[in-house]
Protein backbone atom coordinates (compact mmCIF):
# COMPACT_ATOMS: atom_id res chain seq x y z
CA UNK A 1 0.00 0.00 0.00
CA UNK A 2 1.17 3.11 -1.01
CA UNK A 3 0.81 7.31 0.74
CA UNK A 4 -2.08 7.70 -1.89
CA UNK A 5 -3.93 4.57 -1.80
CA UNK A 6 -6.63 4.89 0.92
CA UNK A 7 -6.41 2.30 4.04
CA UNK A 8 -9.29 -0.19 3.88
CA UNK A 9 -10.87 -0.71 7.24
CA UNK A 10 -9.12 -4.69 8.03
CA UNK A 11 -6.00 -2.80 7.89
CA UNK A 12 -7.04 0.18 10.13
CA UNK A 13 -8.38 -2.28 12.88
CA UNK A 14 -5.25 -4.05 12.66
CA UNK A 15 -2.98 -0.95 12.78
CA UNK A 16 -4.38 0.33 15.74
CA UNK A 17 -5.11 -2.67 17.74
CA UNK A 18 -2.74 -2.96 20.72
CA UNK A 19 -1.53 -5.66 22.48
CA UNK A 20 -2.13 -5.60 26.46
CA UNK A 21 -0.08 -5.12 28.96
CA UNK A 22 1.14 -8.21 30.21
CA UNK A 23 0.82 -8.64 34.46
CA UNK A 24 4.29 -8.50 35.01
CA UNK A 25 4.24 -4.99 33.19
CA UNK A 26 1.58 -3.61 35.56
CA UNK A 27 2.77 -4.93 38.54
CA UNK A 28 6.21 -3.05 38.09
CA UNK A 29 4.16 0.03 37.52
CA UNK A 30 1.98 0.06 40.38
CA UNK A 31 5.08 -0.94 42.52
CA UNK A 32 7.48 1.58 41.08
CA UNK A 33 4.57 4.11 41.64
CA UNK A 34 3.80 3.36 45.00
CA UNK A 35 7.68 3.20 46.14
CA UNK A 36 8.20 6.61 44.94
CA UNK A 37 4.78 7.80 46.64
CA UNK A 38 6.33 6.49 50.04
CA UNK A 39 9.61 7.93 49.17
CA UNK A 40 8.06 11.33 48.70
CA UNK A 41 5.70 10.93 51.80
CA UNK A 42 8.65 9.82 53.95
CA UNK A 43 10.47 13.26 52.82
CA UNK A 44 7.61 15.08 53.76
CA UNK A 45 7.74 14.06 57.10
CA UNK A 46 11.22 13.95 57.81
CA UNK A 47 11.81 17.08 56.20
CA UNK A 48 14.76 15.98 54.56
CA UNK A 49 16.28 16.58 50.82
CA UNK A 50 18.16 13.10 51.62
CA UNK A 51 15.38 11.43 48.70
CA UNK A 52 16.37 14.12 46.04
CA UNK A 53 13.78 14.40 43.81
CA UNK A 54 11.20 13.13 46.49
CA UNK A 55 12.48 14.77 49.49
CA UNK A 56 10.58 17.79 51.32
CA UNK A 57 9.08 20.25 49.13
CA UNK A 58 8.57 22.59 52.19
CA UNK A 59 11.07 25.05 49.64
CA UNK A 60 7.98 25.60 47.60
CA UNK A 61 5.11 26.14 50.78
CA UNK A 62 4.86 29.49 51.62
CA UNK A 63 5.92 32.49 49.67
CA UNK A 64 9.32 35.31 50.89
CA UNK A 65 8.92 37.62 52.69
CA UNK A 66 9.60 40.69 50.07
CA UNK A 67 10.88 42.57 53.23
CA UNK A 68 12.90 40.24 55.09
CA UNK A 69 16.43 38.85 54.34
CA UNK A 70 17.59 36.44 51.95
CA UNK A 71 20.70 33.78 53.53
CA UNK A 72 22.70 31.89 51.76
CA UNK A 73 25.67 29.50 52.95
CA UNK A 74 29.33 30.19 51.53
CA UNK A 75 32.57 28.19 52.60
CA UNK A 76 35.83 30.28 52.52
CA UNK A 77 39.26 28.96 53.12
CA UNK A 78 42.61 30.47 54.27
CA UNK A 79 45.82 29.72 52.14
CA UNK A 80 49.12 30.49 53.92
CA UNK A 81 50.32 33.20 52.86
CA UNK A 82 47.15 34.64 52.07
CA UNK A 83 46.01 38.10 54.33
CA UNK A 84 42.18 37.46 53.77
CA UNK A 85 40.11 33.63 53.29
CA UNK A 86 39.39 32.94 49.80
CA UNK A 87 35.57 31.97 49.13
CA UNK A 88 35.45 29.30 47.31
CA UNK A 89 32.97 27.84 44.91
CA UNK A 90 30.23 25.66 46.96
CA UNK A 91 29.73 22.54 44.63
CA UNK A 92 31.56 19.20 43.50
CA UNK A 93 33.87 20.23 41.47
CA UNK A 94 35.71 22.70 44.53
CA UNK A 95 34.79 21.24 47.97
CA UNK A 96 33.13 17.80 46.66
CA UNK A 97 29.97 18.71 48.34
CA UNK A 98 26.78 21.16 46.73
CA UNK A 99 25.72 24.16 49.18
CA UNK A 100 22.47 22.63 49.41
CA UNK A 101 23.78 19.13 51.19
CA UNK A 102 25.16 21.16 53.74
CA UNK A 103 22.58 23.77 54.30
CA UNK A 104 20.56 20.48 55.03
CA UNK A 105 22.80 19.77 58.05
CA UNK A 106 23.69 22.63 59.01
CA UNK A 107 23.22 22.65 62.00
CA UNK A 108 25.34 19.02 62.68
CA UNK A 109 28.01 20.67 60.69
CA UNK A 110 28.07 24.17 62.96
CA UNK A 111 27.92 21.24 65.99
CA UNK A 112 30.82 19.54 64.61
CA UNK A 113 33.13 21.63 62.78
CA UNK A 114 35.63 18.66 62.04
CA UNK A 115 32.64 17.78 59.34
CA UNK A 116 34.58 20.69 56.91
CA UNK A 117 37.65 18.38 57.19
CA UNK A 118 36.44 16.46 54.14
CA UNK A 119 35.76 19.48 52.07
CA UNK A 120 39.20 20.30 52.78
CA UNK A 121 40.56 17.08 51.72
CA UNK A 122 37.88 17.37 48.58
CA UNK A 123 39.82 20.69 47.81
CA UNK A 124 43.49 19.28 48.00
CA UNK A 125 42.57 15.99 45.88
CA UNK A 126 40.68 17.90 42.72
CA UNK A 127 42.99 21.32 43.05
CA UNK A 128 46.54 19.19 43.09
CA UNK A 129 48.24 22.39 42.02
CA UNK A 130 46.70 24.64 44.45
CA UNK A 131 47.79 25.19 48.18
CA UNK A 132 46.36 23.20 50.87
CA UNK A 133 44.13 25.50 53.32
CA UNK A 134 44.65 25.92 56.69
CA UNK A 135 41.38 26.46 58.03
CA UNK A 136 37.80 26.01 56.34
CA UNK A 137 35.41 28.69 57.39
CA UNK A 138 31.38 28.10 57.13
CA UNK A 139 29.91 30.74 56.77
CA UNK A 140 26.70 32.55 55.78
CA UNK A 141 25.40 36.20 53.69
CA UNK A 142 22.60 38.14 55.05
CA UNK A 143 20.99 39.90 52.37
CA UNK A 144 18.33 42.16 53.85
CA UNK A 145 15.71 43.07 51.02
CA UNK A 146 13.44 45.83 50.59
CA UNK A 147 10.21 45.24 48.36
CA UNK A 148 11.85 42.42 47.47
CA UNK A 149 15.32 44.35 45.96
CA UNK A 150 18.41 44.39 48.26
CA UNK A 151 19.14 47.04 49.99
CA UNK A 152 23.08 47.75 51.81
CA UNK A 153 25.97 45.34 51.82
CA UNK A 154 25.09 41.91 53.05
CA UNK A 155 26.12 41.11 56.29
CA UNK A 156 28.80 38.07 56.60
CA UNK A 157 28.77 35.64 59.61
CA UNK A 158 30.63 32.96 60.43
CA UNK A 159 28.82 30.03 61.82
CA UNK A 160 31.51 27.70 61.95
CA UNK A 161 35.58 26.91 61.37
CA UNK A 162 37.79 24.44 61.56
CA UNK A 163 41.93 23.77 61.13
CA UNK A 164 42.79 21.34 58.26
CA UNK A 165 44.61 18.89 59.55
Amino acid sequence: MTADEPMTAAASATATKSKPMSTWSIVWRLGATAMALVILTCGQFLNTNDFFPLGSLTQYATAKDLNGTVNATCIEAQFPGEDEPRRLGFNTDTVGIERGDIESQLDRVIANPELMQTMADSFERLHPDEPKPEQMILCRTVTQLENGRSVGEPEHKILATWEVQ
